[in-house]
């Protein structure tokens, strides 16, 4: 009777921090995703300086990354996209005509922040496309 009373004693102090560790190194694998969703979002910000046809073979392939990383990991996938709107909107706060963005960004940008929170921001980067895309045939 006392082994068992002391088991559960034992399992009761020890249960929930083992539970927390799991759940600990859930949260480290999603940070992993927050992260790579910044690097992404700083290189599709410099997509201007490839050709057209790398920038539109990187979007097919973020595409589909996306799409696979939704049916693989659901909550790696909200972690990533959640944190690629934060920094879109980042961005697209500090952003002018010199960074060059072209359509697709801003289609992908539109993506991200299709919260009504954004629209402003989204509408008044959205008019730069016009500026941007004489500015990339000129190069």
């Amino acid at each position: 009777m006392q082994v068992r009373f002391l088991f559960l004693l034992l399992f009761a102090s020890l249960g929930p921090w083992g539970f927390a560790q799991q759940g600990g190194a859930a949260f480290q694998g999603l940070r992993f995703y927050e992260q790579l969703a910044l690097r992404d979002a700083a290189y599709e910000a410099s997509l201007h300086v490839l050709t057209n046809q790398d920038a539109q073979d990187y979007w097919i392939d973020q595409r589909n990354y996306e799409r696979k990383l939704g049916k693989v990991n659901f909550s790696a996938y909200l972690a990533y996209k959640r944190q690629k709107k934060t920094a879109y909107y980042q961005h697209l706060q500090n952003c002018n005509t010199s960074c060059g963005h072209g359509p697709e960004y801003y289609a992908w940008a539109q993506d991200y922040l299709s919260s009504s929170d954004f629209g402003d921001i989204l509408e008044a980067s959205k008019s730069k496309v016009t500026q941007n895309l004489a500015t990339r045939k000129n190069r």
